[in-house]
């Protein structure tokens, strides 16, 4: 999940009023070999806000880089209702989101399916000898590592870490993919958050290092803040072909209140509590200043540790958003044709589970 940081108030340029559903998909739907569509961006650097050149951008086998300017364009798209775009750059913690992919309907549309999305550089890295112990506040390695070709490898190794609180808005902005995933039993759920870390190591030509066979790390995760601390709390992998987290292993309650756990895998990781009843609903409408709904709209609702998504408004201006139950939100909105977003600025509050709230 990506949001554009430097979001405008919503005031009359769009408005939000009572509606009937609408609703985002769960999976990458069925592709129609007949429909091509072309896809656009801009990515910048999450701390100073300049463009990033040279970011690989991906959807499936599409590959594209951006420009000086961070702009980007993939073309020969197939339309879909959902899809994972992926964002990779050295130095920088590897970039993932869903979007929808609609094709060009009219030769004055500029932009279609436009996606302004930030990255955020690697907060900590650092060289050390692969015969060392790492031991941080919030990763511990003492591993045997081998090189992409299954080879033992000895010497110096580069790691690049990133933390992410969850409660700050850079962490909901810069959360890898959405805030749902894959569960032990194979069904996709909803989750909140209490932090994400990625943790890549590289040998010293830069190649990726992976954990040996039987080999593993722990991961530390603090500022765990929630209404129950249960004993224990799944740990989740991102896929990044997929497009969604992997539920994998758990992490221990300790007595000083972090959760610690342990990773089969080097990679971006998360502490993630699934929703465990049905999701609030809350359903609405993108209109213009005339009362004009405005359709092509990806809307959000972003709680205190997680966002749920609409990723495109109806020709209606409707979209339907399933939240976390108990938790107040607030709206924010992107037009992906137009370029623009939004704001409502006042607070939603919490809906129980199984309501359904039209405003």
């Amino acid at each position: 999940m990506n949001l554009k940081q430097n979001i405008l108030i919503l005031s009359i340029a769009a408005l939000l009023s009572g509606c009937g559903g609408g609703s985002a998909s769960v999976a990458d739907s069925a592709l129609s070999a007949s429909l091509q569509a072309v896809q656009k961006g801009q990515i910048t650097d999450n701390t100073t806000g300049e463009p990033i050149a040279d970011v690989k951008v991906s959807i499936g086998d599409t590959i594209t880089t951006t420009d000086t300017e961070g702009y980007y364009t993939l073309t020969d798209l197939i339309e879909t209702d959902e899809t994972t775009i992926n964002f990779e750059k050295e130095g920088y913690l590897l970039g993932s989101t869903v979007i929808h992919i609609k094709r060009l309907t009219e030769d004055s549309t500029l932009s279609p399916n436009y996606l302004e999305f930030t990255m955020r550089a690697h907060k900590y890295q650092w060289d050390f000898e692969s015969s060392e112990e790492v031991i941080g506040a919030s990763i511990l390695l003492n591993a045997s590592y081998i090189d992409v070709n299954g080879n033992p490898y000895t010497g110096t190794i580069s790691a690049e870490l990133t933390i992410l609180d969850l409660t700050t808005e850079e962490g909901k902005t810069l959360f890898t993919g959405s805030f749902k995933g894959i569960d032990s039993n194979g069904d996709i759920v909803q989750f909140e958050s209490f932090g994400l870390t990625s943790i890549l190591l590289g040998d010293s030509e830069g190649n990726a290092l992976r954990f040996a066979n039987g080999e593993t790390g722990t991961l530390i995760f603090d500022n765990v803040s929630s209404s129950e601390n249960p004993d224990t709390m799944p740990l989740w992998y991102y896929d990044y072909d997929q497009g969604l987290w992997v539920e994998e292993g758990y992490a221990e309650l300790q007595a000083d209140g972090t959760y610690r756990g342990e990773i089969s895998s080097l990679g971006t990781w998360s502490l993630n509590k699934p929703l465990e009843e049905d999701p609030g609903i809350y359903r609405g409408r993108i209109i213009d200043e005339n009362g004009v709904p405005i359709g092509d709209v990806r809307v959000y609702a972003v709680g205190e540790n997680w966002v749920s998504s609409d990723l495109t408004t109806d020709e209606n201006g409707i979209f339907e958003l399933k939240v976390i139950p108990g938790d107040d939100f607030e709206l924010t909105a992107y037009d992906y044709q137009d370029k623009y977003g939004a704001s409502y600025n006042n607070t939603i509050a919490a809906i129980a589970s199984g309501d359904v709230v039209e405003n």
